[in-house]
């Protein structure tokens, strides 16, 4: 008897339907929905955890396109041994059912789970496989079907198709494509597009990126602001910049909370404001 696939404990699936619920809820300004589907995806895939490392394996599994056939082998090879080697079964169990009793909680039942995934099917095969390779009663004809599968996921050729020498976009790129043109309309008057990024990295838990734009954007305002102040000549101003300029030093690139973020975002609208004068 085939295991039926239940897409509400589907790590890929769960993940995508809040990230497009929270962009939802945005473009909607419905910043405390957001808010909190944003705090819940930091909480319960910080690094450590059991749902982290499923959802980093699961993203590479689904991500990785156009390999050859050796290496498509090679990758499900070392998937089925970090399997076994990198879980702890109930205690990923336990923090799924955890993370689904809390989205149902501050959202309403079922809410979450209502939005659309593209990649369903082959989303479906990576979780089957990854439950499969963790199993001690494991199907070996359910294991060796869906393992094809994924084999050609992962040799699968990524082309742009072309017409007329004009380059057609898939529909779920173009979707993607609005879906962003949109919240560049609704936002664009109060985010610039440093806080843009800093934001999506924030979502990703991206910190080596989000430290690297923190470094960035704290030198360069601290260079811009003594170049402004060295031509400048408002008394009130130049008062001010001590302050301004110790804040901007003690401020920590290392440090990926909800305040840090808000102060490199403030930061950077002071950087954006300078360059104009």
């Amino acid at each position: 008897m085939a295991k039926v696939h239940n897409k509400k404990r589907n790590i890929g699936i769960i993940y995508e339907q809040m990230i497009k619920f929270i962009c939802n809820r945005m473009i909607e300004n419905d910043q405390s929905s957001a808010n909190k589907g944003i705090n819940i995806i930091k909480e319960s895939f910080k690094k450590g955890t059991q749902l982290n490392k499923e959802y980093k394996l699961f993203k590479a599994l689904a991500t990785t396109k156009d390999t050859t056939d050796n290496l498509a082998s090679s990758i499900i090879s070392e998937a089925k041994k970090a399997c076994n080697q990198m879980f702890v079964s109930k205690k990923l169990e336990s923090e799924k059912s955890q993370l689904i009793k809390k989205l149902n909680y501050t959202f309403g039942k079922g809410v979450i789970f209502k939005e659309n995934i593209d990649n369903y099917r082959i989303y479906a095969t990576i979780q089957t496989l990854l439950n499969e390779w963790r199993s001690e009663d494991s199907s070996f004809d359910l294991m060796t079907e869906y393992e094809i599968k994924l084999h050609n996921s992962l040799t699968e050729k990524v082309e742009i198709e072309k017409e007329n020498n004009n380059t057609l976009l898939k529909v779920d790129s173009f979707t993607l494509k609005m879906m962003n043109e949109v919240f560049n309309k609704k936002y664009n008057s109060f985010l610039n597009e440093t806080q843009k990024q800093l934001l999506e990295c924030f979502i990703n838990n991206d910190n080596e990126l989000m430290k690297e734009k923190f470094s960035i954007i704290k030198e360069n305002t601290k260079n811009k602001l003594d170049t402004y102040i060295n031509d400048c000549n408002n008394k009130i101003v130049s008062e001010k910049y001590s302050l301004v300029n110790k804040n901007i030093k003690n401020l920590d690139s290392n440090v990926f909370d909800k305040e840090s973020l808000q102060k490199f975002m403030t930061v950077s609208k002071l950087y954006e404001e300078l360059l104009g004068e």
